[in-house]
């Protein structure tokens, strides 16, 4: 029996999919199958993943089409009743299965759930934005304010009313908050108040590696949810305050004052004055004065 299908989509992290299959391998919970989809990789990510051969482990080679098509590709093909999304260089805790498992039992088969998360940053753990959310229902309220559950989501396959991932590469890092959104229009998902699963925040992750393309591809994904997803006006302009507070925060991350202060000034009419404050303060200053100023109160 195939209770869950656990997607994995991968490009070059051979050093890392290992320890992302193992812990998939070694849940509690066993009536699942694994479905790589390798996105074009020229690293030996084919030998890793072959090297853990196991009946529930299926590898998908395929072309490069970034990861919103590798899902769509890996779903496609899935044979779960429900399908959850892992991304190659995260990990599951032993009984992240089992957990979801026994709360989609107790809410007669939800059409989208989700446990908490936290990071491991060099070996230091420290929790997500879903750590301080309460065990429920949340939906489009929520995730106009952001994606606290990045794709940390499990999804009931035979939902007629399902969107699955944009697949444009144009769009690629933002992808998990247009499926977050699109999805909660008229559904809602149960957050588990139980964190198992960890996401490696290594330097390389598509959120840290490039911050100028990622302030461009937030731009061009604010004007996609704003054609596809139907708000209200509160609502639209808590999407579009915390569309360009995150742009400015990436672009001040890139220590890109000028663009970082534009992107600040956008965002404080749709922000707290102390909030506006905070956020102009930092963006004029840049980050090296930031940084100096922490050190030198320590």
């Amino acid at each position: 029996m195939i209770f869950f299908s656990v997607i994995i989509p991968t490009y070059n992290r051979a050093h890392l999919i290992g320890m992302t299959l193992q812990s998939v391998l070694t849940q509690s919970f066993t009536e699942f199958e694994i479905l790589v989809v390798d996105d074009g990789s020229q690293d030996n990510t084919a030998a890793v993943v072959k090297s853990h051969a196991d009946h529930r482990l299926r590898y998908l080679p395929k072309a490069n089409g970034e990861r919103g098509a590798a899902r769509n590709y890996g779903f496609a093909r899935a044979q779960g009743e429900y399908v959850l999304f892992l991304d190659s260089d995260d990990r599951f805790h032993h009984q992240h299965l089992a957990t979801l498992h026994r709360k989609i039992q107790e809410l007669n088969q939800p059409n989208f759930i989700a446990s908490k998360y936290d990071f491991d940053r060099d070996g230091e753990i420290s929790p997500s934005d879903s750590a301080g959310l309460s065990e429920g229902w949340y939906g489009l309220d929520t995730f106009v304010r952001g994606n606290a559950l990045a794709c940390n989501i499990c999804v009931l396959r035979h939902n007629p009313s399902l969107h699955l991932f944009e697949e444009d590469r144009r769009y690629a890092a933002v992808e998990d908050w247009m499926f977050m959104l699109e999805n909660t229009q008229h559904d809602r998902v149960y957050l588990v108040d139980a964190v198992t699963l960890t996401m490696n925040d290594h330097d390389q992750r598509s959120m840290r590696s490039d911050n100028m393309a990622l302030v461009q591809r937030l731009q061009l994904a604010l004007e996609w949810m704003l054609q596809r997803v139907v708000l209200t006006p509160v609502q639209r302009g808590v999407l579009v305050g915390r569309v360009y507070y995150l742009c400015a925060i990436h672009a001040y991350t890139d220590d890109n004052r000028r663009v970082a202060l534009r992107f600040a000034r956008q965002a404080a009419p749709y922000l707290t004055p102390t909030q506006a404050a905070v956020l102009l303060l930092r963006c004029a200053v840049g980050q090296r004065a930031v940084g100096w100023l922490k050190k030198a109160r320590t």
